[in-house]
């Protein structure tokens, strides 16, 4: 029997069963210790409406995933700034200080941005009128730099195509801008593989 502590160790048991000429050779090891942490930011409201249900899937599929050593989720609405939400309703009882958050996060996490990157553009580029020691004055843009110099490993899924002429043109600068800084793949199976490989390569 194999507790919490012990598992079968495949490759040795074999090896060993061999070498005693197909003796039975019952090899054990300690489990692996899953040490990945990651910080999960999801997108809601607006334009990410329509993929509500999508981002639901999501965050089910990591919450029940037992693949790492911390899971960490939070939500906002098109671009991080000062705070950041327990609960995708985004209400203020929930709020929590961003520089909070990434204080007590250190540099090992990885960081998993999803969202569609298109809103207006003062959402990246608006400094606040007032200078505090919680926004530090810091527009969309600066707080996207923040976690990039924060993190080293960190990806952006996005369920939307780049939004393209008309109506769309402030759209698409802003997701051009956050496509430049991020390795940005589509939220599907395929992407998210992509993703996964390029947030657990080794630092």
């Amino acid at each position: 029997q194999f507790g919490p502590e012990v598992e079968l160790d495949i490759q040795r048991t074999v090896h060993d069963t061999c070498q005693k000429g197909g003796l039975l050779q019952i090899r054990q090891k300690k489990p692996r210790r899953n040490a990945i942490k990651v910080l999960m930011f999801i997108d809601c409201g607006g334009t990410m409406t329509p993929y509500h249900a999508l981002c639901s899937r999501l965050f089910q599929a990591v919450s029940r995933s037992n693949r790492f050593k911390d899971l960490k989720i939070y939500y906002f609405h098109n671009c991080i700034d000062e705070y950041l939400y327990t609960n995708p309703t985004l209400e203020k009882e929930y709020a929590v200080s961003t520089q909070k958050i990434l204080r007590e996060c250190d540099k090992d996490y990885r960081v998993i941005m999803v969202g569609d990157a298109t809103m207006e553009k003062s959402d990246l580029d608006f400094h606040p009128l007032e200078t505090t020691r919680n926004n530090l004055g810091y527009c969309g843009l600066d707080w996207l730099q923040l976690m990039l110099r924060r993190y080293e490993h960190i990806v952006w899924l996005n369920p939307y195509s780049r939004p393209i002429g008309g109506f769309f043109g402030e759209w698409g600068e802003t997701y051009d801008q956050i496509a430049s800084m991020f390795d940005m793949y589509h939220l599907t199976a395929a992407g998210l593989e992509a993703a996964m490989k390029k947030l657990m390569v080794k630092a």
